[in-house]
């Protein structure tokens, strides 16, 4: 994967702070806004509150599937899978309960979990996919294989609570089995598609929305782009630090 930009490009890391940016709105939505609409809190002429959130939490639903591609294009070209798993489960542990704080209003609870666990689980599906590729078998024992991974890790998704449940499973699912058989850029436009049409199907109609990320994905070649530690370290613990931060803001404004 080149770095070199060729006229106007979007490289994989601008995708990423594309998924930062509106991941960010989404959440400030879920954070503080949805406590000023509990609050009857009216700050703006323009626009009510309730509007506001719910502007918010549509802009915040192109951020999931940029994510679920990244992490395919991430499985394809990494060198090693088990420390790509680590460290998206270190970051799923200790995003935990920021997460909580946010979305529960509680410390800790099961009852709804990150969005790093449904990355993680779905790299461990892919795994498993790649692993049964190799095992050249006929192409039926191959489809029920795959389709058996792939219902697994839906049916996990959908009983520990994950954030996107067995709807994010299948999306990357999806995304995987077209980018790995595609060859340009209309199929990844097509895999990215496809995956925002399961999220619709499994999430619901709001998740549409994520169809406009379908601009930036076309101009993206495939490229890395601008990479090194420190902005990969950025895009790791961005995720925890932010709501930690908005869990306090919205408690300072509570109090």
């Amino acid at each position: 994967m080149g770095t070199q930009r060729q006229g106007f490009e979007i490289t994989g890391t601008d995708l990423k702070f594309i998924a930062v940016i509106t991941m960010l709105i989404d959440h400030i939505a879920v954070g503080i806004v949805a406590n000023m609409v509990r609050t009857g809190i009216e700050p703006f002429s323009f626009i009510q509150t309730i509007d506001l959130y719910r502007l918010m939490r549509n802009i915040g639903r192109m951020a999931f599937p940029i994510y679920c591609f990244m992490l395919v294009e991430g499985f394809i070209h990494t060198r090693n899978v088990k420390k790509y798993a680590l460290r998206l489960l270190f970051i799923a542990v200790i995003s935990e309960i920021p997460f909580d704080l946010v979305s529960s209003d509680t410390f800790f609870t099961l009852e709804y979990n990150n969005v790093l666990w449904e990355l993680l689980l779905g790299l461990i599906v892919l795994y498993a996919i790649a692993e049964i590729d190799k095992k050249q078998l006929t192409n039926k024992r191959t489809y029920f294989f795959r389709c058996s991974v792939v219902l697994i890790g839906m049916a996990i998704a959908y009983f520990t609570n994950l954030d996107y449940g067995e709807g994010g499973i299948c999306c990357i699912a999806v995304m995987y089995t077209y980018v790995i058989n595609g060859k340009d850029k209309l199929d990844r436009l097509i895999a990215f598609a496809l995956g925002v049409v399961i999220l619709i199907l499994l999430s619901g109609a709001t998740e549409a929305w994520a169809f406009l990320m379908l601009i930036p994905m076309y101009y993206y070649e495939g490229n890395r782009g601008l990479d090194n530690k420190a902005l990969r370290l950025f895009f790791y613990l961005f995720y925890p630090v932010h709501l930690l931060v908005l869990a306090l803001i919205a408690n300072l404004l509570i109090s």
